[in-house]
């Protein structure tokens, strides 16, 4: 009986040897193929304008976190580009999504400074409100004057606050 065994062991070593060399060779060439160009997967061509990726899971975690920035903040241009890209907008909206991020991207190409849509609404709200200076929260001034007050100086220190 342990003839017979060994000859099947033999038999399925050779088989194995054989398959790994022709598995070999096919990475071997399809590597070789990816720098020429060849043996590239075709692109996959969607339906929806602008859309980039095949659409996620619905419990994939970032189609949640994208989706709750797009119900919470519906002006965040980041949110909508990247349900565009991954095909959770409606035509219409992936529309006027894809033509925003054109001209974005133009924008930058060209050297152009980009306002944020945020920007106008936030300004006039602000308007009815003094503006107030954010640098005397930062840090206090104290003044120490030197014993020579006939020199006239004075030395300006920040009192940092004490944490401990």
């Amino acid at each position: 009986g342990g003839a017979g065994r060994s000859i099947s062991l033999a038999a399925s070593r050779a088989k194995l040897a054989a398959a790994t060399a022709s598995a070999k060779k096919a990475a071997a060439t399809t590597a070789s193929g990816r720098g020429k160009g060849k043996g590239k997967a075709a692109k996959k061509v969607f339906s929806l304008t602008g859309q980039k990726f095949d659409i996620p899971e619905e419990r994939e975690p970032l189609r949640i976190f994208y989706e709750s920035l797009s119900k919470q903040i519906p002006s965040s241009d980041m949110a909508e580009f990247w349900l565009m890209e991954h095909g959770l907008l409606s035509p219409e909206r992936a529309k006027k999504a894809y033509d925003r991020k054109l001209k974005r991207q133009q924008q930058i190409k060209s050297g152009t400074p980009i306002k944020s849509s945020n920007s106008n609404t936030v300004s006039k709200h602000n308007n009815n409100k003094p503006n107030t200076d954010h640098t005397a929260a930062k840090a206090k001034r104290r003044v120490e004057y030197s014993s020579d007050d006939d020199d006239k100086e004075f030395i300006v220190k920040l009192k940092r606050p004490n944490f401990n």
